[in-house]
């Protein structure tokens, strides 16, 4: 089903939800792209990926779980309740909705995360066609199309005036079913609207198959892992950057009588990632780096049948030391 919408309709329309849920929006920060709540403000075209990641928004950097208090003899523990209040996400690009579908499995299989679960289910997905490719980025080569994409609720995409919109969903379906707004469309329409991706690499920069194989084949090489992360200064950027990294802590808050259980990002980059009371069974850089890519292309994969990777280009385009992420899977693909 195939809508479109006009560029002053389109405020209108999300001035109007904003009386019914949360809006977040794409704005500009201290000259960062990031989401910022909608008050009205005119949207931004031509915007490139945000700095952080929204997975922060459902998968919280640093959440309470549980609270406790003592006091007269008696002991209390109470659980922090998950969100509940309608929300709506504008402007999401095609990676960071993939990388929330693949977080899915990881925090709703057999043991579910109520904060993960109850943030996407409130959560109203609308998504933005790229028109640029973003620096550092290979999404295209892990089978990311930056001008469709299944994993919203609508997704939207840019023609002179307007709008047309792509409705995936039941819930996209009502939420973009006002008249007064959106007129019909035709997948005709929508298919002739496609753009090609300004910057975008005109040959891929790796075959993914290859790359899935050489993960395993070269899981047992040393000297490669050595060699590839000599200049990582384990400062974690590409952890707290990736829309798919998803390791955390546990560590408690306490104060006389009470006491708080947070959890908190963690990275398999720091030296005290797997390390227990009596032995750290990574201790080495090159075997947490190790862990990163493999975990990626190949343990992921064994379990959930999908790279853990997106290709947004954070990694590559942050990295202090130009560690990039992309030389290092040409290598394992060759």
């Amino acid at each position: 089903m195939y809508r479109k919408i006009t560029g002053e309709k389109l405020k209108k329309w999300l001035i109007g939800l904003s009386a019914q849920a949360e809006i977040l929006v794409p704005a500009k920060m201290n000259g960062l792209w990031t989401f910022r709540l909608f008050h009205n403000q005119e949207l931004p075209r031509n915007f490139l990926n945000s700095r952080i990641p929204p997975k922060n928004l459902f998968f919280e950097p640093l959440k309470a779980l549980l609270g406790w208090k003592a006091a007269d003899g008696s002991f209390q523990v109470n659980s922090c309740p998950a969100p509940e209040a309608a929300r709506v996400i504008f402007g999401l690009k095609p990676c960071d909705a993939r990388a929330l579908r693949l977080l899915q499995p990881v925090f709703t299989g057999d043991y579910p995360d109520v904060f993960y679960a109850g943030n996407l289910s409130r959560t109203l997905l609308l998504g933005q066609a790229c028109r640029v490719q973003c620096q550092g980025s290979f999404c295209s080569e892990v089978g990311i199309d930056r001008q469709d994409s299944l994993d919203f609720d609508a997704f939207f995409r840019e023609i002179p005036g307007g709008y047309l919109v792509r409705v995936i969903t039941e819930k996209g379906n009502t939420l973009t079913g006002e008249k007064e707004f959106f007129e019909e469309s035709s997948a005709g329409e929508w298919n002739s609207a496609k753009e090609e991706i300004r910057g975008k690499n005109e040959t891929p920069l790796f075959n993914l198959e290859k790359v899935k194989a050489g993960a395993r084949e070269r899981f047992p090489d040393e000297d490669f892992w050595m060699r590839v992360s000599a200049k990582c200064i384990n400062c974690g950027i590409c952890t707290y950057l990736c829309p798919t990294c998803h390791c955390f802590d546990l560590c408690d808050l306490q104060r006389p009588g009470q006491g708080v259980r947070l959890r908190c990002f963690d990275s398999c980059a720091f030296p005290d990632f797997t390390k227990m009371a009596v032995h750290n069974p990574r201790e080495e850089k090159w075997r947490r780096y190790r862990q990163r890519v493999s975990h990626k292309f190949n343990f992921f994969y064994e379990n959930f049948q999908t790279v853990a990777c997106v290709g947004c280009g954070r990694c590559v385009a942050h990295c202090p030391v130009n560690l990039d992420l992309r030389e290092v899977l040409l290598e394992m693909a060759r």
